[in-house]
């Protein structure tokens, strides 16, 4: 089992006036698996995410990562993270900003071959502009960068926020492309959020969705296709509602 999380709650106050409550009953994800957790903006979905990864602290509640507890660094080790909000240096090339990112991570790169891995990406990725600095970038080309950063290291689970940002149609497939590709070479998981739903009927085999920060479904690509046709339809069940279906 790559995730599962059992009773997970966190309370916060966004103001003065108002506070926000993180309820997940139970979430699981199995080796090999695409998923996505979907849901309208401020519902929970990066607070989850970075409980996952212990960058924000749970009240109560259990979380396995990589059968260990996710507070263990050692649950970590193989996993990559690319977040909505990030930050590179700005006068680092793109090439310079790898290979200092991957000087961190030194237990899941073969010291050495961190090039050949940057160049392999770089075809992959479409990417010519590996000598151009991070500030002189556009918006398509930093999140490409940013990619190219989560997918740098070999590991077995990658979690990626709202990945496809920005990207034109013809980036995107490339992309897209590269994820499968590795998913059946190595058998990797993947867990997403975003807010383009024609991208989950093309990835995603499992969707979760999130309401002020309960999963309030989940269901397999299949069962989706069976009941409702598409991501959107079953989307749009839930959510283009004053008071969303919960089951």
């Amino acid at each position: 089992m790559i995730l599962q999380a059992n009773n997970v709650s966190k309370t916060f106050k966004k103001s003065k006036a108002d506070t926000f409550h993180l309820n997940i009953d139970h979430l699981e994800i199995q080796d090999g698996s695409f998923a996505a957790i979907l849901g309208p903006n401020g519902s929970g979905k990066s607070t989850f995410l970075k409980i996952i990864l212990d960058l924000l602290y749970a009240d109560s509640g259990h979380i396995s990562l990589m059968d260990k507890n996710h507070k263990d660094k050692v649950s970590r080790a193989n996993v990559s993270y690319l977040p909505e909000n990030y930050s590179f240096p700005e006068d680092f090339t793109i090439r310079e900003m790898l290979h200092a990112f991957a000087d961190l991570k030194r237990s899941a790169l073969n010291v050495g071959k961190i090039d050949h891995k940057i160049n392999k990406l770089a075809n992959a990725f479409n990417v010519s502009y590996l000598n151009k600095k991070m500030k002189n970038l556009s918006k398509g080309m930093r999140q490409t960068a940013a990619l190219m950063h989560t997918f740098l290291a070999d590991d077995q689970f990658y979690i990626l926020d709202e990945p496809f940002n920005g990207l034109d149609a013809v980036q995107k497939k490339a992309i897209m492309d590269y994820i499968f590709t590795i998913q059946k070479e190595r058998n990797i998981s993947i867990l997403i959020t975003t807010h383009i739903l024609s991208d989950i009927d093309k990835t995603c085999d499992t969707l979760f969705l999130i309401n002020d920060g309960r999963i309030i479904n989940s269901a397999t690509k299949n069962e989706i296709q069976d009941q409702f046709g598409s991501v959107e339809d079953y989307y749009l069940n839930y959510f283009d509602t004053k008071d969303p279906v919960i089951s």
